[in-house]
């Protein structure tokens, strides 16, 4: 009888499947010929029990496997073992039994012989414990403190090579002192690297069930040690593997009395998924961990660890070995995968655990200033413009003039904006002392804001012309109550794709226009919070970008997130021809934001109607244009 058994859940389940069909072979040798259709294909190579088969083939019989036993296994005596079996028995009334304690992986001989990644990584064949201190955003009440997991990792420094595991997209916190594996390892490789392993440390996962499917390497003992930090989700005997440390609060706890409790989440990662519904949530949870998981001390995991080489299973590091481990530690110190974009699951966790990083203001900041990003030929004329606006009005306060990098403003021009009271201020350069993950053209509104040397500072883009002198703003009775203004956008609600991420940053959208950052004036002494997460994120741009544009929202989402008060001036924009026009509180025209219209200092620039001081505005490019050429040779009226 031809089988295809296909199976669409996680490579934990189809570890499972892969003991179901070994035990189907041999309780009925000769019977059967199977093939699998699941999404870890991996899984299955060199499986001698899988045939390739079509699905046109008329003889074969198509299965969707599941395991209804779950449904039962807090009171029924079986192991996770039995649910494929069972299914099987039933579908295709058989009487399966499991042969061993185990799934069943296989490796080719060639791959045996192969170096592990850690060799590679190391020079030598190191003894090494995989660790992955995290996991999938599905169900996260599964998940221990990574805090818990370095004390672990620091206890055993210089005795156990640890090497830190974790899939791209998933939630797996840097634990210093490993051998960093994180998103360089595909499930084939992390067989391959389980199969060199001398033992596993996990919560229950994927890799706890390869620690025991995968052979162990001739020379360690046979059962792989593996130590899982289990808490009260699943019941043990469901779970756990012989030979395996598997760390339970079964019983322990009223949720957890008569078996697992299976919820799915200890708070709510606001992804949109069912999971966070209220049935599905820990019902006590201490500090974000469910209180079966931060019952488990970092002291009881080493005690468990500690074991197997007290017992005489295992040895830890010789003298040369420890260096070997050092170098491997330091080969892959370095690692892309924190600096992976966040994803709609990951983003609110992330946030949350930002904001409670965000240190207070630090102080040596004083004085209103202008900040001002401009950068090449475009923004720098619009600039030239907009500075020059702004000293005949009157303002005298000193203005920042922030670009990114040489090729953006070079000596030159800083020599033509310092008699206007400018200075240039290169952003790169600053980043050196302050890093920031992403730092392009929005980006760097927020950073400027942050790091120039004003505690208040007006920020202007480039592309604004003031028609008065702003400087009366900072005594406006709004910003002196709230120390933020903000000015209107076209937008009310946002699209839904903007809603998203209102929920997922855990924030009623408020019933008022979005934020338009042609111009912002804050306090940051007393905005610092709110300032710091709006440039948390605009550092993961390639993330909410996707579902707001540009900066301008990552304001409001901010202040809003943190409940940090601030006005916004009632006037709607009023809309020229590319331009918009903004007010102050008493509906008078104070900005003309050439959104769509900018200055072009060679080209013809187009009037538009009810554009104020147009002529003033002209005659500064056709100054400007005198003084340079764009970037080419140098600046005309200026020593060289």
């Amino acid at each position: 009888m031809k089988l295809i058994l296909k199976c669409g859940l996680s490579p934990g389940d189809i570890v499972m499947l892969t003991g179901a069909v070994r035990d189907l072979h041999r309780s009925y040798p000769g019977r059967f010929v199977t093939d699998v259709r699941t999404a870890c294909p991996d899984l299955w190579e060199h499986n001698p029990y899988i045939t390739p088969l079509t699905e046109d083939d008329k003889e074969a019989v198509l299965i969707d496997c599941s395991y209804p036993l779950i449904n039962r296994c807090n009171e029924a005596p079986y192991h996770c073992l039995h649910g494929f079996t069972e299914f099987l028995n039933k579908r295709l009334d058989l009487a399966i039994r499991p042969t061993l304690y185990k799934g069943d992986i296989h490796l080719s001989a060639q791959e045996k012989a192969w170096y592990s990644q850690v060799r590679e990584a190391t020079g030598r064949d190191t003894p090494f414990w995989i660790v992955a201190a995290g996991g999938k955003y599905d169900v996260t009440i599964k998940w221990w403190d990574s805090e818990r997991y370095q004390e672990v990792v620091d206890y055993f420094a210089g005795r156990i090579l640890f090497v830190q595991v974790g899939r791209a997209g998933h939630h797996h916190p840097r634990l210093k002192g490993t051998l960093d594996l994180r998103g360089q390892t595909t499930l084939r490789e992390l067989v391959r690297l389980v199969y060199h392993a001398q033992g596993v440390l996990c919560s229950v996962t994927a890799l706890m069930h390869l620690a025991a499917a995968v052979e162990a390497k001739p020379g360690q003992p046979a059962t792989r040690p593996c130590v899982v930090v289990a808490g009260g989700r699943e019941p043990a005997h469901w779970e756990a593997y012989p030979g395996h440390q598997f760390i339970h609060t079964n019983g322990t706890l009223i949720c957890c009395a008569v078996g697992g409790c299976w919820r799915d989440r200890a708070f709510r990662l606001r992804d949109g998924d069912s999971r966070d519904q209220r049935e599905k949530l820990c019902v006590d949870v201490v500090k974000n961990l469910p209180r079966c998981m931060e019952m488990i001390p970092p002291a009881e995991v080493i005690r468990r660890i500690d074991l197997y080489f007290q017992g005489g299973a295992l040895k830890f590091l010789s003298p040369r070995q420890q260096i070997r481990a050092e170098l491997g530690s330091a080969a892959t110190a370095k690692s892309s995968f924190d600096q992976e974009a966040l994803n709609l699951h990951s983003a609110g966790f992330a946030c949350e655990q930002f904001v409670r990083r965000i240190s207070q203001y630090p102080g040596g900041q004083a004085g209103r200033g202008i900040v001002i990003c401009a950068g090449g030929q475009r923004y720098l004329t619009c600039a030239w413009v907009c500075i020059n606006m702004l000293r005949r009005s009157g303002c005298d306060l000193p203005v920042q003039l922030w670009h990114l990098g040489k090729r953006e403003l070079d000596e030159r021009i800083k020599a033509l904006l310092l008699p206007l009271g400018v200075r240039c201020v290169d952003a790169y350069k600053v980043r050196r002392l302050f890093p920031c993950r992403i730092l392009r053209g929005w980006q760097l509104k927020p950073y400027a804001i942050l790091r120039s040397d004003f505690r208040e500072v007006l920020l202007l883009d480039a592309d604004n012309v003031p028609v008065v002198n702003p400087e009366f703003l900072f005594e406006t009775p709004q910003y002196r109550a709230s120390g933020a203004v903000f000015w209107p956008d076209y937008g009310y609600r946002g699209s839904k794709k903007t809603k998203i991420i209102w929920r997922s940053c855990g924030v009623r959208r408020p019933h008022e226009r979005e934020f338009e950052t042609g111009q912002v004036l804050v306090d940051k002494e007393r905005c610092w919070e709110a300032l710091c997460l709006t440039m948390w994120f605009n550092e993961h741009s390639d993330f909410y970008y996707r579902y707001i544009h540009s900066d301008k929202e990552t304001f409001h989402l901010a202040f809003r997130k943190l409940k940090k008060s601030y006005a916004l001036v009632g006037t709607p924009v009023q809309s020229l021809k590319g331009i918009m026009c903004q007010h102050d509180f008493q509906g008078r025209r104070i900005f003309q934001h050439r959104k769509a219209a900018k200055w072009d200092l060679h080209l013809y620039n187009q009037r538009v109607e009810g554009f104020w001081y147009e002529e003033q505005c002209r005659d500064y490019i056709n100054q400007f244009r005198h003084l340079w050429n764009g970037g080419e040779g140098t600046h005309r009226g200026l020593p060289r």
